[in-house]
């Protein structure tokens, strides 16, 4: 078995290296034709290769996953039971490098038009491929070798391979470095769709056999991590021991990037009006309000706080959600619909310790949702002025790519997930 790096970028721009397998991706197109055509010669002439190749190609494809795909029959092959239950994730994956002929009459001009091509069968090198997904982030023919363990040459010549079958450029190249044409966008987010599609299959495989197992990618945003996030982990880590949990921590915007070309499972925290995309598909598990918070020791509970009204508390200095963010333009239309202006924060922060060490020191007030500090709430630590915010209400949920095959690891999270017993 070899193996040949994954490459990704955390939520701080830095480069993560990881070892993965590698798939032969011609045999998994080679598996698909034959699945279809249900005949190893007819196959290898819609595949324009000889029956030998194809034949040998299965072969080595079984191998390498000590499975038996097809069973063999005088008439021809049929799908084993492990066969059936790989193909349609094999086909996912493979019909993301398809798209690619699609992409490319939609991408040349009317001069650089040549004769329409079927099938991109110059992409099905998973080296090549994985040349091209680094240098997309590297940016750097040089960072791109050492990288990979590469020669810089041999980067340059699969580089020239693409861009030569494609008949256009993928990189301007200039002083400054290496620049992704709009084109190369379109391609990496394909490519890179097509490897995260197979990368379960493995697991998969041990799943079918009766061996639960598999990786769980989750992109988290700040209100489903205190409580829901921890506890459906840490039962399924104890029920399930041979199931990996990643989480990230970033920004919706980079999450969503993440997702839309599969390097996360799906996404834990307050839906965005725009999420019901074409791309995505959302389930709410619970809504909730923002409230007003403050600390044990702030100067307005030394009077009765039954009576306060909004307009008793503007005087004091305010932590609110970052700017431009939905939190942060509930506040703003929830004073307006009160006919006030809302309050210019002193500290500006989505940071639920930093919010709690703050108020726990200071004469400061908080607008919050309410499950990011119920823990603290229900401590004690502080305390929530009974002062209701219209229009804050927010739903949070699961969002999750539409035409993604989960692997059971992941199916069994959200399972989980929507099981929780919320209590907001």
């Amino acid at each position: 078995m070899s193996f040949i790096y994954r490459l990704s970028i955390d939520g701080n721009g830095k480069i993560i290296l990881d070892h993965e397998k590698n798939f032969n991706i011609m045999q998994l197109r080679f598996f698909i034709e034959v699945a279809k055509l249900q005949n190893i010669s007819k196959a290898a002439e819609n595949l324009f290769r000889t029956q030998s190749a194809v034949t040998r190609g299965i072969l080595q494809l079984e191998q390498q996953l000590s499975v038996q795909l097809f069973e063999r029959h005088p008439q021809g092959v049929l799908l084993s039971d492990a066969g059936h239950y790989l193909l349609p994730r094999v086909q996912n994956g493979i019909a993301y490098l398809q798209k690619i002929a699609d992409l490319m009459k939609h991408s040349l001009t009317d001069s650089q038009r040549k004769p329409p091509v079927s099938e991109p069968f110059f992409l099905y090198n998973y080296q090549r491929l994985q040349i091209f997904l680094t240098l997309c982030l590297t940016k750097n023919m040089k960072s791109t070798a050492q990288m990979l363990h590469l020669t810089q040459p041999a980067v340059s010549a699969a580089i020239k391979v693409h861009e030569q079958s494609l008949g256009m450029k993928l990189f301007e190249r200039s002083v400054q470095g290496l620049k992704a044409t709009t084109f190369c966008e379109l391609l990496r987010q394909q490519v890179q769709l097509c490897f995260n599609e197979l990368r379960p299959l493995h697991d998969d495989l041990q799943t079918f056999q009766g061996q639960l197992r598999g990786s769980v990618h989750i992109g988290t945003l700040p209100l489903i991590r205190v409580e829901v996030l921890p506890q459906v982990i840490g039962q399924m880590s104890f029920d399930y021991p041979a199931i990996h949990f990643v989480t990230y921590e970033s920004a919706y915007e980079i999450l969503s990037a993440q997702l839309r070309v599969g390097d996360i499972d799906f996404i834990l925290g307050a839906i965005r009006p725009d999420q019901g995309s074409a791309d995505f598909s959302q389930k709410i598990l619970f809504s909730e309000d923002m409230v007003i918070v403050l600390g044990k020791q702030h100067p307005l509970l030394n009077h009765p706080i039954d009576g306060l009204q909004l307009t008793d508390l503007m005087d004091f200095p305010w932590i609110l959600p970052r700017a431009n963010t939905p939190s942060r333009e509930l506040i703003h239309k929830s004073f307006d619909t009160l006919g006030l202006t809302a309050p210019i924060p002193t500290i500006e922060t989505g940071d639920q310790t930093l919010v709690r060490g703050l108020l726990q020191s200071s004469s400061l007030l908080a607008i919050v949702s309410h499950s990011q500090m119920r823990q603290e709430l229900e401590q004690g630590l502080i305390l929530q002025l009974p002062i209701r915010l219209p229009n804050t209400q927010r739903d949070i949920g699961i969002t999750y790519r539409k035409h993604a095959i989960l692997s059971q690891a992941a199916q069994l999270f959200i399972d989980n997930i929507l099981n929780y017993n919320y209590k907001y």
